[in-house]
């Protein structure tokens, strides 16, 4: 099973580009653009990267974002990441990386829009990877400053794939943020949202109903709603689960526990991701294989799972096709 998964071709859409920053590229920026850390070596680094709570992650999260100086800086993490992506065979990737982060520390707007059009550019080149990239506005920031960072991103609408909505959830649902969504969608620019990870199955509901999402980062809270369940299974909206996450941040104590296997008995239309692969020390494959090895979901339901991915991805419908006959081929020829 795991070398099916391992070679398998893989579809991502939910990854951070910031959590994907190793240790080793932490400590080479920071030292590169004179930033001081208070690690002393890379293996002091290295175990900082072992988080004990919410908090801490955040913390190297963040200092991840302060080491970036330049477009490059950026480019080159996202090339990085590109490189894992061909180490994991993954053919398509949908990334996160937020504006306002890099505004606030005094960049213009097309900082991150640069850095990771061209990465994603050079991907196809040289990697023939798909995909794109997908800014999300900060929810414990508020609404007013989301509407702020949607002028800045709409002169650049046609590179960016859609817009999300990321960071602390509880105390900050969807619905504060209705009418700048509303701006989204008249801009024809797909909704996604971060919901129903720590928060209640209402957070769901309200990125459902008041900002019209197209498909749910996480969602593993859902279960704790059978309406919601039902209408999930009924409409087919995607969700991106990021187990390994789960389980470092504390949802799950440890990843047989987690609530995947339930979800796929329902008929919810689920997927796995890694979120922040970097942090969690996990990337696509290891969460695949960690499910695989550790619940009881099967090699079917994980091919299942990677045509969701697929068909849950904003590629076009030819670029669909191609990901579906690779799939399907490599299945066949391992089955034979």
């Amino acid at each position: 099973m795991n070398e099916f998964i391992k070679n398998m071709p893989k579809v991502e859409l939910h990854m951070h580009v910031e959590g994907s920053m190793e240790a080793e590229t932490l400590w080479k920026l920071a030292h590169k653009n004179n930033y001081a850390i208070e690690y002393n070596s890379i293996e002091e680094l290295k175990a900082a990267y072992k988080f004990n709570n919410l908090t801490e992650f955040i913390d190297m999260f963040m200092l991840g974002t302060r080491v970036i100086k330049t477009e490059q800086d950026l480019y080159d993490v996202c090339m990085t990441y590109f490189e894992k992506c061909v180490e994991q065979n993954i053919r398509h990737t949908e990334v996160h990386c937020d504006i306002r982060t890099y505004v606030d520390y005094g960049y213009p707007a097309d900082f991150v829009i640069n850095a990771l059009d061209a990465a994603f550019k050079d991907a196809k080149r040289l990697y023939g990877i798909t995909g794109g990239f997908m800014p999300c506005f900060i929810r414990h920031l508020g609404n007013d400053v989301a509407s702020k960072d949607l002028d800045l991103m709409l002169p650049y609408k046609d590179k960016i794939l859609a817009i999300g909505l990321s960071a602390v959830e509880v105390g900050f649902p969807p619905s504060l943020f209705k009418d700048t969504f509303q701006r989204v969608h008249d801009a024809g620019i797909k909704v996604i949202a971060h919901a129903g990870e720590e928060a209640p199955a209402d957070y769901i509901w309200s990125a459902i109903k008041d900002i019209n999402v197209a498909r749910i980062d996480h969602g593993i809270r859902c279960l704790d709603d059978e309406r919601l369940v039902d209408y999930l299974v009924e409409t087919q909206i995607p969700l991106t689960v990021c187990p390994y996450s789960n389980v470092a941040l504390k949802v799950f104590n440890d990843i047989s526990e987690h609530v995947l296997p339930t979800m796929l008995e329902k008929g919810l239309n689920v997927s796995i991701h890694s979120d922040d692969p970097a942090h969690f020390n996990a990337y696509l494959t290891e969460n695949i294989i960690g499910i695989a090895d550790h619940t009881s979901v099967t090699k079917t339901q994980i091919i299942k799972m990677a045509h969701n991915a697929i068909n849950g991805s904003f590629a076009s419908v030819k670029r669909k096709a191609e990901l579906s006959k690779e799939l399907n081929d490599y299945v066949a020829r391992y089955t034979d």
